[in-house]
């Protein structure tokens, strides 16, 4: 019967990407706890593991090269291991090119509590804009506009932000990419327990110490 089962675990996501980009793999299995998923690449000179959370794994690409990504699934019936070739390319010529484009970088700002913008640190007429949003279910959002808006909150947090500013008049781009994680977006606050003296209960130990 256990030959007619099929894969109990498969990993899932692109099996290229470029140097100096990051790449998110998921995983298709339910592990019995959060902290079953055990992620590991055999070449830390490739590809290194940038964060980890239950069944994702986002990696960044230092070096061209073909490596191996290994996942082992601790499950209700017992644990599992599969594993995806990823190749790594370095940049084509095109994006390598400083291509007369002014725009270094981006930022973000928060709209309102589940709502996120992010805006070049120039703003030109001479390029279009091409923005795509990656969440941490592997869903993406994409926009056109100079200024995009994209929603974030706890139930759909962003993972990772593209740009693609492209010349109008010489149709050659740039690609500006951020990865965030859970803690930028939504920091946890450590609640701090705080005393409450009553001013009756210190008069009394003070009437105490001076009896002695």
């Amino acid at each position: 019967m256990s030959l007619l089962l099929p894969a109990q675990c498969q990993i899932t996501g692109a099996s290229t990407v470029k140097v100096g980009d990051s790449l998110q793999l998921m995983s298709n299995t339910a592990a019995k706890c959060i902290d079953c998923y055990r992620w590991n690449v055999s070449s830390d000179e490739l590809l290194h593991i940038q964060s980890s959370a239950e069944g994702k794994i986002i990696l960044k690409a230092l070096k061209a090269g073909t490596i191996n990504v290994n996942l082992t699934v601790e499950t209700a019936d017992g644990k599992f291991t599969c594993e995806k070739n990823v190749e790594i390319q370095n940049p084509s010529p095109v994006k390598e090119k400083q291509c007369d484009i002014e725009i270094s970088d981006f930022k973000d700002v928060k709209v309102d509590d589940s709502t996120m913008s992010f805006f070049p640190d120039k703003i030109s007429q001479k390029y279009f804009y091409y923005w795509q949003a990656t969440y941490s279910d592997g869903s993406i959002k994409e926009s056109e506009e100079k200024i995009p808006q994209f929603p974030n909150s706890p139930s759909a947090i962003i993972n990772t932000v593209l740009v693609k500013i492209i010349n109008k008049s010489s149709n050659c781009f740039s690609v500006i990419t951020r990865t965030y994680d859970e803690k930028f977006w939504f920091p946890k606050v450590e609640k701090v327990e705080q005393r409450k003296y009553i001013q009756g209960s210190y008069q009394q130990i003070q009437s105490k110490t001076r009896q002695f």
